[in-house]
């Protein structure tokens, strides 16, 4: 009733004022490229209370496993004590549990407050990824362009959280994938050096081989030195008597 009472210069001056918020929501997302939830959330949230003159605007964000949320405030000048997310999540949890759209307009003694107007919002399609509700005591909230500015900004929130969430799982996922090269690169690095040993190994017994092999010859190129410069007679024989060696003298 309030906006159909205005005058043509008022609504201008509501809808140059609507525009000019709409281009700062538009421009948030500019400020946490690659920021984690929180600063996206909270750079909103800032922002949203100053240009809409909220006195609250909480959201619930629901975790990546499923199985629990995070709980985010942001309150105008007028509260004397500023409430916890859970304070608030805990007045509006019969409604954000199960549904969202019979949340009531308007709420009475919230924390000491006369009235406050409610607008709940959906982040995602379905409320996948959570829900913010926003709160004013004015009389003549929310108007249509104030509305316009919190689905807007929701939207916005909304892509930035998935942005956010989709970066978070490549970068879990190269980290992954780095724990995983380093660890073959070590298994490889720890094969290569039984490789190393290994060969090191055959090549000291090659080696010994080798000396046993000369040192035989040797033995063997003494004895028939032996053999044949000796003056005494020596006959080898094999255990069935047959002569397998003799020497010149023998002979």
């Amino acid at each position: 009733m309030a906006a159909e009472s205005e005058s043509p210069s008022q609504e201008i001056r509501h809808l140059r004022r609507c525009i000019n918020d709409l281009v700062s929501v538009l421009a948030l997302s500019a400020t946490w490229t690659g920021g984690a939830p929180s600063q996206i959330v909270g750079n909103s949230f800032d922002a949203l209370v100053s240009m809409l003159s909220l006195d609250f605007i909480y959201a619930r964000l629901k975790e990546s496993t499923g199985t629990g949320f995070t709980e985010m405030v942001r309150v105008g000048s007028s509260w004397e004590s500023k409430p916890r997310p859970e304070e608030i999540g805990e007045k509006l949890q019969p409604w954000l549990e199960n549904d969202l759209q019979k949340l009531p307009a308007v709420v009475r003694n919230l924390f000491g407050k006369p009235a406050i107007t409610l607008v709940p919002l959906q982040l995602g399609l379905h409320a996948e990824i959570g829900v913010i509700v926003a709160g004013s005591q004015r009389a003549d909230f929310p108007r249509q362009t104030e509305r316009l500015v919190l689905s807007v900004a929701a939207n916005q929130a909304a892509i930035g959280l998935q942005e956010s969430s989709l970066l978070s799982a490549q970068r879990r996922v190269a980290s992954e994938l780095d724990q995983r090269v380093a660890q073959r690169t070590a298994e490889l690095a720890a094969t290569n050096e039984e490789l190393r040993q290994e060969v090191a190994e055959r090549k000291s017994v090659e080696e010994r081989l080798r000396q046993e092999e000369t040192e035989l010859k040797h033995s063997e190129a003494y004895k028939a030195a032996i053999l044949d410069s000796s003056l005494d007679c020596i006959v080898a024989m094999d255990h069935e008597g047959c002569i397998t060696e003799f020497n010149p003298a023998a002979e």
